[in-house]
């Protein structure tokens, strides 16, 4: 294929040549350069332009691979030389590196621009998976924000209810982030709607999720994840916990203490977890956030951490979840002054309201 031709100073637009045809063909087929002194008389020649009569063609190879032929025309018979072969022969390779790298710059922008849409489609897909804004709840408010570190993400929530007094909520994030993070995260998510509407306690439903992925174990991928039963009747909040970060309930402006710890599902087998259940108040505020929140880190290398976490809703806790949800990623930007994420940022606040 003819890619770029100059004569006189002007570019000029040649048809292209068949591999082993004319004299460039020959050259790029023998792999060796072929100087001819009169075109006339070699049979090979395909004439281009009018009034040549001595050509010399240096095939350029790069890693044992022809990747073009430098091609030079006379109009004066016997002009190339040996010198003429010699100089070519040392430029050629330079040439055909700087078109292998624009080749493979160009291979590379078709696939970025290809992966591209194939994750604007994930992205789209997963907008269906995961709730966009959090359902009416029984006896709770409820907002979700989240914000991926690449163009999916691999943090899961979601919501069941059991009937108009009871709602299980999940709450996790799978190991690493990216498109193999969010795929291994809508296995978890159809895992769970398959399971949880079978499932009444949150640790049973943990065990049998851990048993299930065990099951289609994938290597270095497992889920961090909090389920929540909560019954509006008795106001109570039953909590399970596999290696997320923990859940934090306020009270009256204060962090109430309480310890709901658990193993990652999808790494070991036979793993018991246990439920912790929390008498709730009016007013009480329940955060979930992805450590992608608590381990931000700013400029300085600082993380983000739970203390500032904890001193932002300490402040805004008579809030509305929604504005809880917003001040938190508000002070997470301030805080990280333009930082990049580096993983994937959720957040659920849930109130009983008073």
């Amino acid at each position: 294929r003819h890619r770029f031709s100059e004569r006189y100073d002007e570019r000029v637009t040649l048809d292209n040549v068949p591999i082993g045809k004319g004299i460039t063909g020959a050259a790029a087929e023998s792999r060796t350069p072929i100087r001819v002194a009169d075109t006339l008389a070699d049979p090979r020649y395909i004439p281009s332009h009018p009034g040549i009569r001595s050509e010399l063609a240096v095939p350029m190879i790069v890693q044992d691979r022809v990747v073009g032929v430098i091609d030079l025309e006379s109009e004066r018979m016997g002009f190339f030389t040996e010198d003429h072969v010699r100089l070519l022969g040392l430029l050629a390779p330079q040439v055909a590196g700087s078109v292998e790298n624009a080749r493979l710059y160009e291979e590379l922008a078709q696939r970025e621009q290809g992966m591209e849409q194939d994750l604007k489609a994930a992205r789209k897909l997963q907008s269906v998976l995961l709730p966009k804004i959090a359902p009416d709840l029984p006896g709770l408010r409820a907002a979700i924000q989240s914000r991926p570190a690449r163009e999916i993400s691999g943090d899961i929530y979601d919501f069941f209810e059991y009937d108009n007094e009871t709602v299980l909520i999940a709450f996790g994030d799978v190991s690493g982030k990216g498109a193999a993070a969010a795929l291994y995260g809508a296995l978890v998510s159809g895992l769970l709607r398959t399971l949880a509407p079978r499932r009444r306690s949150p640790a049973a439903l943990m065990r049998t999720l851990n048993e299930t992925l065990l099951e289609r174990k994938v290597d270095a991928r497992y889920v961090t994840l909090t389920l929540m039963l909560w019954d509006n009747r008795d106001h109570e909040m039953t909590m399970v916990n596999a290696g997320a970060v923990p859940p934090l309930i306020f009270r009256n402006g204060e962090l109430v203490k309480i310890s709901v710890e658990g193993m990652p599902i999808g790494l070991l087998d036979e793993r018991e977890y246990e439920e912790t259940v929390f008498q709730a108040q009016p007013g009480d505020v329940f955060l979930l956030c992805s450590d992608g929140v608590l381990d931000q880190l700013n400029p300085k290398e600082e993380e983000y951490g739970r203390q500032r976490l904890v001193k932002v809703v300490k402040r805004v806790c008579e809030s509305e979840p929604r504005q809880i949800a917003d001040e938190i990623l508000a002070d997470l930007d301030e805080f990280t002054e333009g930082r990049r994420r580096f993983d994937d940022q959720s957040i659920l606040a849930l109130r009983v309201p008073a």
